[in-house]
């Protein structure tokens, strides 16, 4: 049997999503809308699950934070993003390995359960365009540093460097508070930096801006 552990704070989405597996025979599902009960129940309880697909858009905790911890507590698990943005921003952390697969909350049943069952395979399901973004990032020449920024990478950087605080970045993209800096924890992943500060350092001796 396949264990799945669901974790989303919209109770909706929560139980539509669980509900998906409800004629699959060979599939057990359990649903959290709770990081620290998750943090808990895998660290303290040590009740693990074959796949997680985490929502990024939690009060508590970014969810990627939380792939993060599940991977340390249980690193042969495997977690899936399950995300309602736009999947495109978080290509970057399939190329970092820091996540196992990207899923939208507009897939269907038939995707959702085929993205679960080949990534327990240890295969990659990906969509035609996440061969643009490598492309796009990275140029086929043999020098080592290769990372390309896109024009709103570039842009945040900018934003960054000035000293702006996400919330101005915020109104001055239209976007909300909460899409910066998930864009930006994207940003932080390409470079392999921590902090506001090391990627415009890092950035500027890469002259990637």
């Amino acid at each position: 049997m396949i264990k799945i552990m669901i974790v989303d704070d919209h109770h909706a989405v929560l139980e539509g999503t669980k509900n998906l597996f409800n004629d699959v025979d060979d599939i057990i599902v359990d649903a959290s809308d709770n990081v620290y009960e998750i943090h808990k129940m895998i660290n303290e309880n040590r009740s693990f699950y074959d796949v997680y697909l985490v929502d990024i858009n939690m009060p508590e905790q970014n969810g990627i934070v939380l792939c993060s911890k599940i991977r340390t507590y249980q690193p042969t698990a495997k977690v899936i993003l399950y995300t309602g943005d736009n999947i495109e921003d978080y290509y970057s952390l399939l190329l970092d390995k820091l996540v196992h697969g990207v899923l939208s909350k507009t897939a269907t049943k038939e995707q959702v359960i085929h993205t679960i069952r080949e990534t327990l395979k240890d295969s990659l399901v990906i969509p035609a365009n996440f061969i643009d973004f490598v492309k796009n990032h990275y140029n086929d020449g043999d020098n080592e540093d290769t990372l390309k920024l896109n024009d709103r990478e570039q842009q945040l950087l900018q934003y960054v460097s000035m000293g702006y605080s996400n919330s101005v970045i915020a109104k001055e993209l239209q976007v909300s508070q909460r899409t910066i800096e998930r864009n930006l924890s994207q940003l932080f992943n390409l470079l392999n930096v921590t902090s506001r500060s090391e990627a415009v350092m890092v950035a500027k001796e890469r002259n990637l801006f």
